[in-house]
């Protein structure tokens, strides 16, 4: 038998979100799910997307028992997030995982360390239920894994530690398919390991900052202002109707490196460090932008709202990474 997972309003409409069913095709499989949940359900298949182990399917497609057929209609996300409202808006969670680890940069590192895990587990949670839910196959579990690994190594053995760590999570999830059969497809391991790699360097990145110089707590203070104020200034430049002197891109990276600036001149650090490192956040917090669209719809989408509710901090760990590398060779 095949594993059938529903999504959205077929999830409603068969009122639960995974079934096993007889079929030889998806074709079949489809229609054994209309004849069982009935016709709302069948309105629901016409223009639904059909997966198979994390690929893209269609009624002739084979399917063998154990295989892994996920059916979403793309009204809920599907490769592309059907919204018309702008990218990028500041919700209420975000905020809060924002102003957590502010609050816990100001206590003990400990805490810090602690609240970075749950922060980054919060996130990871969020993107591999987006990528689920278009069928990817991506697996959570080495991710979430790894990025405890990472931190615990940072914090007892320093950037050794880390390198270690990552090379372990890399593993992980290279070898995760022994176990799980939707890890099996080149885009399910990459899209996995892709998340992996960026989220355990970045959060072991958090850590050896804080645990660094004497001007630890002001650079990591520095570095949440600077992504606080990327992502407030493109959510208001994608949701205004005036066109502007430059895009919303440009306009989010100037004024990351001008918070960098600032932030550097109040705190009296190395001004010449705290700009080559915005310049370094403001790139990572670009690159991010596409790293969330590409992990959470498979696709790149920059001027539309994608979907979860964390999705703010996709650039967080990039930038937290690449933000540590600068200050380790510059300040």
């Amino acid at each position: 038998m095949a594993r059938l997972r529903l999504f959205a309003g077929l999830r409603q409409a068969a009122g639960t979100g995974e079934v096993e069913l007889d079929g030889g095709s998806v074709g079949e499989i489809l229609t054994e799910a209309a004849a069982v949940y009935g016709p709302d359900f069948e309105r629901g298949l016409a223009n639904a997307k059909v997966w198979v182990n994390g690929e893209p399917a269609d009624d002739a497609t084979p399917v063998m028992p154990g295989d892994e057929v996920a059916l979403l209609p793309p009204v809920s996300g599907g490769t592309a997030p059907a919204v018309e409202a702008p990218a990028t808006q500041l919700a209420v969670l975000p905020l809060l995982a924002w102003a957590a680890l502010l609050a816990a940069n100001l206590g003990s590192e400990r805490w810090f360390a602690i609240l970075v895990v749950g922060v980054a587990g919060a996130w990871a949670w969020d993107v591999f239920d987006q990528a689920a839910s278009r069928g990817s196959g991506m697996t959570r579990w080495p991710t979430l894994l790894s990025i405890v690994g990472a931190v615990g190594a940072a914090w007892t053995w320093g950037s050794e530690g880390l390198g270690v760590a990552l090379a372990g999570g890399i593993l992980l999830t290279l070898s995760w398919g022994i176990f799980d059969k939707s890890m099996r497809t080149i885009e399910s391991v990459g899209g996995a390991l892709l998340v992996t790699v960026v989220s355990s360097t970045g959060v072991g990145a958090l850590v050896l900052i804080r645990l660094g110089s004497s001007h630890a707590e002001s650079r990591i203070t520095s570095l949440l202002l600077m992504l606080l104020v990327a992502n407030v200034v493109l959510w208001v430049r994608l949701g205004s109707d005036a066109q502007g002197f430059m895009d919303p891109h440009t306009s989010a990276a100037l004024a990351t490196l001008i918070a960098g600036v600032a932030t550097g001149v109040i705190w009296d650090t190395s001004l010449i460090a705290m700009v080559i490192g915005a310049a370094a956040v403001a790139s990572a917090f670009l690159a991010g932008r596409a790293f969330g669209s590409a992990v959470r719809t498979g696709d790149l989408y920059l001027i539309q709202r994608l979907p979860g509710v964390l999705v703010p901090l996709d650039s967080a760990a990039l930038a937290a990474a690449l933000y540590w590398v600068t200050l380790a060779l510059v300040a």
